[in-house]
């Protein structure tokens, strides 16, 4: 009787693990798929980071203040509102967008993105604004955690990170 249960205990063992780690990666795959417009993301995200990057990266002011708190503020609550692992996601969507679908082979032109928010403008290519975009969730913008356990998005700051 005693070698029955050990062995139904270590087959109740095998099957906790076993659904723990189906469980876990069932989670890292809802987290992947979900962080799309319209899901974790909002249809339209970030719409107010545009004029405080504007300004912050190149500098573009209306009124003559280029430096505008109401901005960031907005800017950083949007980005608070979406769920930490899709924080980096819907940065990647604001800065390049998604490629609309469409019939031909060729890679879409600079209109056939969609929610992409940042363009080349006189004296303020979009690099540039793509340069502090990548970094809204630092501790030097809005401190805002990211899928990484930490304020940064690995996959956007790739290259040497610019000082703002």
């Amino acid at each position: 009787m005693s070698r029955s249960r050990t062995a139904s205990k270590n087959l109740l063992l095998s099957a906790a693990v076993l659904l723990s780690v189906l469980a876990t990666a069932a989670a890292a795959s809802a987290a992947t798929t979900s962080c799309q417009p319209g899901m974790a993301i909002p249809h339209d995200p970030l719409r107010g980071c545009r004029r405080y990057v504007l300004r912050r990266a190149c500098g573009l002011a209306a009124g003559g203040r280029l430096y505008d708190w109401s901005l960031k503020e907005r800017c950083c609550r949007e980005l608070a509102a979406v769920p930490a692992y899709c924080r980096c996601a819907a940065l990647a969507y604001f800065m390049d967008g998604v490629a609309a679908s469409s019939s031909s082979s060729s890679p879409p032109s600079s209109g056939e993105f969609e929610g992409r928010l940042l363009e080349d403008l006189p004296g303020c290519p979009r690099e540039t604004q793509r340069g502090l975009a990548a970094m809204l969730t630092t501790p030097g913008e809005c401190n805002l955690e990211t899928i990484h356990g930490g304020p940064y998005c690995l996959e956007l700051t790739d290259r040497e990170m610019p000082k703002y």
